[in-house]
């Protein structure tokens, strides 16, 4: 009697870790963790708001390849931003870095009546992906405050100050940019060319807002910056993208750093 409710309660654990590695939502949606990783190996798992590098694998039901970019640049996008399909943000949530899955999307969650015709997907076609999770990002919000310039500047990720390295004048900035306008306008960003733009601080090679906003600033860290037409392109603007005297909208990265005297 024993020896068989011994049975029935390993029988009743592996069902158990089966179901967690497998299962299907109400509305179709079918995730299967095909690369599990270990919970000591797993300090965190993706949710909203994290920035992911993903590789992934597209497929029709038979299994004819759509689109693929694995051992490729990732695809990178920040979960619960609606920057990927509603399956897609899912089927990503509470994923460790390293994780694999498989993954079924029907087309109300994919890309639904309208299909995507550059990839000859049609209306309410249901996805098949193999997904993997290379890479998470978790910003640690900072401080914010304004320049005597008038140049607001908000840390969306800081470096504890044990770990700074600190930019100052003279060394050598790799940065990465998004550039908005006031009213949301997209001007221009360093990842469409997918490289960072790089510059010496304070040598007059950039705006002058943008030697104040990246003085000071950590290797690693990420801001949020507004700076005043007067600090930017000025009563001109920049002709055909920035009209005079726009208030210019950006989110930096300080990459990396060289400083002067490594040089």
């Amino acid at each position: 009697m024993r020896v068989i409710l011994l049975c029935l309660l390993v029988a009743a654990c592996f069902a158990e870790e089966e179901q967690k590695l497998q299962w299907k939502d109400e509305d179709g949606l079918e995730i299967k963790i095909i690369r599990p990783i270990k919970a000591e190996k797993c300090p965190i798992k993706s949710q909203e708001g994290d920035v992911l590098d993903q590789w992934y694998k597209l497929t029709d039901k038979e299994g004819t390849e759509i689109g693929s970019n694995f051992n490729k640049k990732p695809y990178t996008f920040t979960l619960g931003k609606g920057q990927v399909i509603p399956g897609m943000e899912r089927a990503m949530t509470g994923m460790c870095k390293g994780e694999k899955r498989k993954v079924v999307i029907p087309g109300n969650l994919g890309f639904g009546a309208k299909g995507r015709e550059r990839d000859n997907i049609k209306e309410d076609q249901t996805l098949y992906y193999t997904v993997q999770l290379v890479d998470l990002f978790r910003a640690v919000p900072g401080e914010k405050w304004t320049t005597d310039e008038g140049i607001v500047i908000e840390q969306t990720h800081k470096i504890e100050a044990d770990k700074c390295k600190k930019s100052k004048t003279g060394d050598t900035i790799h940065q990465q940019y998004v550039l908005h306008l006031e009213d949301g306008t997209f001007v221009d960003s360093s990842f469409s060319r997918n490289a960072p733009f790089i510059f010496k601080l304070n040598n007059n090679e950039v705006i002058k807002g943008m030697d104040i906003a990246m003085t000071g600033m950590c290797e690693g860290e990420r801001r949020q910056v507004i700076i005043p037409s007067d600090f930017g392109y000025g009563d001109d603007g920049r002709v055909p993208s920035i009209p005079g005297k726009a208030r210019l909208y950006f989110d930096i990265t300080l990459e990396k750093l060289i400083q002067r005297d490594e040089l």
